[in-house]
């Protein structure tokens, strides 16, 4: 079949052949999508609070666990909240469904469970139960996201990704995806490979975690290599960091299109569009909130990301607190793009990999990828805080690292973030090895576990940026 007839093929038999055969409406739901982007804000507001309530009704009726939780829990998991519906309902984490997930899903839902366990960085297992509706908007709104930066369904797409790919139904769909996997992360890259695929394939799109897109665009500086033909860049899964950000662009000659979700979860709560100017939010399928200390956050602060899904019967999320971090946008603002959708300012990694001072600030991770962005002599580098006074830097150095000067940098840019207040140690590894999910982590808190959303430790309310 020829390349330019595939996309009209994939839309109209291949997408509503795999909805036939997996019960699934991700067809339908995306022809919605596709055209709810546009609808003006009160509509789009209407459709959120109809479906908050009716899923407020639905776990009120049917799951013990909301039932209880919502009756006995105490004052301070009890948050304000911009929906009338929603204020001062408790939020909940993690570890309080992992005590009751023998409850999930919920015997009143009838339909198609999709049960999905995750590990995360702490290895603590959890399993996560999604309505076949909830997959749909899943994949719908991927969907619609990767349209935003410039993907056509149906044509071919490389994925960079951390996880195997053995399913033997994964393996059809990317066949009917036309889509190229590549397991490529920090301690495993293969970029011959990936060249000669995205060349040998002819691959329009280039899709991954961004920091695996980074490493592939480090490489290909390295060796000198340009863009075979690649027309757009999508990362998610871990933070864009302006450093990364520019290495991609700088390579591929193309604006990169971020994006963020959670697959455990099963849930895309926001992402850019073609203008990358903040990160909309799906309110079609989710009430999103930004939240400190108990309320919302004001635009320009920081703030965790709590999360009610709309569409999951089987296992409702309901003020799930993520364990991101976001920074508020300012109400009203509108996108140059025409979409009424409600932006967020950035996504800012996660409540973990903040580090707190003793006067009250926190240094979020992207102060450190700035500040180690502009040292030389530094290959790799983790920051790692156990005590609340001071922080240990472990780096891996190159040929032209100057010890005294460097570190006499890195201790006057905290010290002026921090009124002097945290300390800083170094200590010099051959190698900083990745997570447990594979990840690099450049900031590991231990004094940074409490929900964020809840019981904020820290005083300052803007992002601590690098002196000049």
């Amino acid at each position: 079949m020829p390349a330019s007839i595939y996309p009209f093929f994939f839309r109209h038999v291949i997408f509503p052949s795999l909805d036939l055969a997996n019960g699934t409406h991700v067809s339908r739901v995306h022809r919605f999508l596709e055209k709810s982007q546009w609808l003006p804000i009160d509509r789009l507001l209407d459709l959120q609070s109809g479906k908050l309530r009716t899923t407020l009704d639905w776990a009120a009726a049917n799951s013990g666990f909301y039932r209880s939780f919502w009756r006995d829990a105490p004052e301070e998991r009890r948050a304000r909240s911009l929906y009338p519906d929603l204020d001062g309902v408790p939020v909940i984490t993690k570890e309080d469904l992992r005590r009751r997930s023998d409850e999930f899903p919920l015997p009143a839902y009838r339909g198609r469970v999709l049960r999905v366990r995750t590990s995360g960085s702490t290895g603590e297992p959890m399993v996560y139960c999604r309505s076949v509706e909830q997959e749909s908007w899943f994949w719908a709104l991927r969907i619609r996201m990767w349209q935003w930066g410039g993907y056509v369904p149906g044509e071919p797409y490389l994925t960079l990704n951390l996880n195997p790919r053995e399913a033997w139904k994964k393996r059809v769909k990317d066949v009917l995806f036309r889509c190229s996997y590549h397991g490529f992360n920090a301690n495993s890259h293969d970029v011959e490979l990936v060249l000669e695929e995205l060349t040998r394939k002819r691959v329009r799109h280039l899709i991954g975690y961004a920091s695996s897109l980074y490493l592939l665009s480090e490489a290909m500086m390295r060796l000198g290599v340009g863009n075979p033909g690649v027309r757009s860049v999508l990362s998610t899964g871990d933070t864009l960091f302006p450093g990364y950000r520019r290495a991609i662009e700088k390579v591929f000659g193309v604006g990169v299109v971020d994006y963020y979700g959670a697959g455990g979860e099963g849930f895309h709560l926001a992402s850019q569009c073609e203008r990358r100017l903040g990160y909309h939010l799906h309110i079609e399928n989710s009430v999103i909130e930004i939240l400190r200390n108990r309320k919302p956050a004001g635009p320009g602060e920081i703030g965790e990301i709590v999360v009610t899904q709309l569409d999951n019967r089987a296992m409702p999320l309901i003020r799930y607190a993520t364990q991101d971090v976001a920074v508020a946008s300012a109400e009203g603002e509108t996108c140059p793009c025409g979409r009424a959708l409600p932006r967020i300012q950035s996504v800012q990694g996660r409540v973990p990999d903040i580090v707190l001072a003793p006067n009250g600030s926190a240094l979020v991770v992207h102060f450190f990828t700035i500040l180690f962005e502009h040292l030389s002599g530094i290959r790799q580098f983790q920051i790692i805080q156990s005590v609340p006074d001071r922080i240990l830097a472990k780096i891996v150095t190159t040929g032209d690292y100057t010890k005294e000067a460097t570190e006499a940098k890195i201790r006057d840019a905290v010290s002026r973030a921090t009124d002097g207040s945290l300390a800083v140690l170094f200590e010099y590894v051959s190698d900083i090895p990745v997570s447990r999910s594979n990840k690099r982590r450049f900031v590991v808190s231990s004094l940074s576990t409490a929900p964020l959303a809840l019981d904020s430790p820290f005083e300052t309310t803007q992002i601590q940026a690098i002196p000049s």
